[in-house]
């Protein structure tokens, strides 16, 4: 007797795996989002002779759903900004005279109010800054954040805008699987992304790249021969990300160390490269970072 052979169709993705699979091909980096997409405004460019040479910067007003953000992005600026040749403000000093006249960051910064912030904190420009982007996505196989704000500097005599800028920075992670299957060890290896240390890099990111694009104000710099150069790498608050980082970039070559420096407001450790008594040297160290890590170490003179 021969028996009738019946052909089954595989059955169909259930609902929920096929929107994650489609959900990551459109994360993927021939789907429908790049991964590496980054948007900025180019700034308003100021003369040499209207550029500061003492700034504070002000409290960030917050715009998104995450409170903390508001200080880790002020504090990573002024630490990134504390590498250019500017006289700046403790910031416990601005928030104390802030405090002082019931002022805040959400305070409208009016001509006259940066005017009179120029005479109580004798500095000649105030940085005003907004966060406003914060978004997280998190599909199984794959983390992204994005984090933006956008600066201004205003001079204090005119209380007029001299220089301004925006960025929204990005940190990925996560693998595309070919196969169901590989579903499970992915979101090992990527589901702990969504984490505060993630966050305090994307801060990093975005804060070194607006305070890196500010010029400094042009005073001589020291003759050769008479300093060392280092390449800042990141200023974090927290020290065993810092030393993973420096562990990360002596792995990939390079001279990596941390140096941990305390100021009124918190304590920075700065991952930095060198140091390199060879200008040449340390631009190609530069630029193979650049190539490496995607963004541009901001450089350092110290004196010999």
């Amino acid at each position: 007797m021969i028996g009738h052979v019946h052909a089954t169709r595989p059955s169909p993705p259930s609902r929920p795996m096929g929107m994650v699979l489609l959900v990551i091909l459109c994360l993927s980096p021939s789907g429908c989002m790049s991964r590496h997409a980054v948007t900025y405004q180019e700034m308003s460019q100021a003369a040499p002779q209207r550029l500061p040479h003492s700034i504070a910067v002000l409290p960030f007003h917050n715009a998104t759903e995450r409170p903390d953000l508001a200080p880790l992005v002020r504090q990573g600026f002024y630490a990134h900004l504390s590498y250019k040749r500017f006289r700046d403000v403790e910031l416990s000093v601005i928030d104390q005279v802030l405090a002082e006249h019931g002022l805040g960051a959400d305070t409208e910064w009016t001509a006259e109010r940066i005017r009179l912030l120029g005479d109580w904190l004798n500095c000649e420009a105030v940085v005003i800054g907004r966060i406003n982007r914060f978004e997280r996505l998190f599909a199984a196989v794959y983390s992204q954040f994005n984090i933006g704000a956008q600066i201004t500097i205003h001079a204090t005599r005119t209380g007029q805008p001299i220089w301004s800028d925006r960025h929204v920075a990005r940190l990925h992670e996560g693998d595309v699987p070919l196969t169901p299957l590989g579903l499970p060890l992915a979101s090992i290896r990527t589901g702990m992304n969504l984490h505060d240390r993630e966050v305090i890099a994307v801060v990093d990111l975005l804060t070194r790249h607006l305070a890196g694009r500010i010029p400094d104000h042009g005073l001589p710099g020291p003759a050769p021969g008479t300093y060392r150069l280092e390449l800042q790498i990141g200023a974090y608050r927290d020290h065993q990300f810092a030393l993973a980082e420096r562990d990360r970039l002596k792995a990939e070559g390079f001279p990596a160390s941390v140096r941990s420096e305390t100021t009124p407001d918190a304590i920075w450790h700065r991952v930095v490269i060198g140091p390199y008594l060879d200008e040449d040297e340390a631009m190609a160290a530069r630029t193979a970072l650049e190539g490496l890590l995607s963004v541009r170490p901001l450089i350092r003179r110290q004196p010999l």
